[in-house]
């Protein structure tokens, strides 16, 4: 893929713990994914046959199937039987792997895990299904303590506003942010005030720090009309979640 025109990779997460699956979305989310959840097996089939997810991540318990018997099912179904599944769970033990891996699934996680592992397992799904867009986006790492950003391992400095908009883009990925959104969002204008030229000059002044060709970014994207999107794996600080 280019860089021009990013489409937003889905990824279906499936578990019947609300917080779990949270953590794990986030986590998704804040990487740039386009995340689907399900709570059950039975809804877990539903929605891959219809998203058609480009990865699968699945808890090895769920309340109305077990995950294995899951993922065998997922084998089974057209739609996604060759879809990459990536297996979370709290079981440690040598039988628990191979029985996810002999039931269809391709990797394993251990839980509690760390997001940046979490991250780069997902990226390797990808690139081993024959995805090779994921190797041409960049990386940004965001340090909301420090307010800190790392563009490629290259360091640049934000103002405090150009910061406040990078971050508020990351922290909304698959959204297209307008220019009147962006005035309300992050200056608190009322709804049809403002100057959207503010947030030009903002976008085009961050654009100059942190693409390597401004005249045609490839992370800050435009869509005429529609707003701006980030087009990056974004990366926080190290947490277990």
């Amino acid at each position: 893929m280019t860089k021009a025109n990013l489409s937003v990779r889905k990824v279906l997460v499936i578990d019947s713990n609300l917080e779990s699956r949270g953590k794990v979305c986030t986590v998704l989310s804040y990487d740039g994914y386009a995340v689907i959840e399900a709570e059950t097996g039975q809804r877990a089939i539903k929605l891959a046959a219809e998203q058609r997810p480009e990865v699968i991540i699945l808890d090895s318990q769920l309340s109305d199937m077990s995950g294995y018997d899951l993922c065998s099912r997922l084998r089974r179904t057209p739609a996604v039987e060759h879809t990459p599944i990536l297996f979370l769970s709290v079981n440690h033990g040598a039988k628990h792997v191979a029985r996810a891996l002999d039931s269809g699934g391709d990797d394993y996680v251990r839980r509690p895990f760390v997001p940046r592992e979490l991250s780069a397992r997902v990226r390797a799904l990808l690139r081993r299904s024959g995805d090779k867009q994921v190797n041409n986006m960049s990386s940004l790492y965001l340090d909301p303590d420090g307010h800190r950003v790392m563009v490629d391992e290259r360091l640049v400095e934000l103002t405090p506003t150009e910061y406040q908009l990078l971050e508020h883009l990351c922290s909304h990925p698959s959204v297209r942010h307008t220019a009147s959104s962006l005035l309300q969002d992050l200056w608190q204008y009322p709804a049809g005030t403002g100057d959207t030229a503010l947030v030009r000059n903002h976008i085009r002044n961050l654009r100059r720090k942190i693409e390597s060709d401004p005249d045609r970014p490839a992370i800050i994207l435009s869509f005429h009309g529609r707003g701006y999107m980030v087009n990056a794996l974004v990366l926080y600080p190290e947490r277990q979640v």
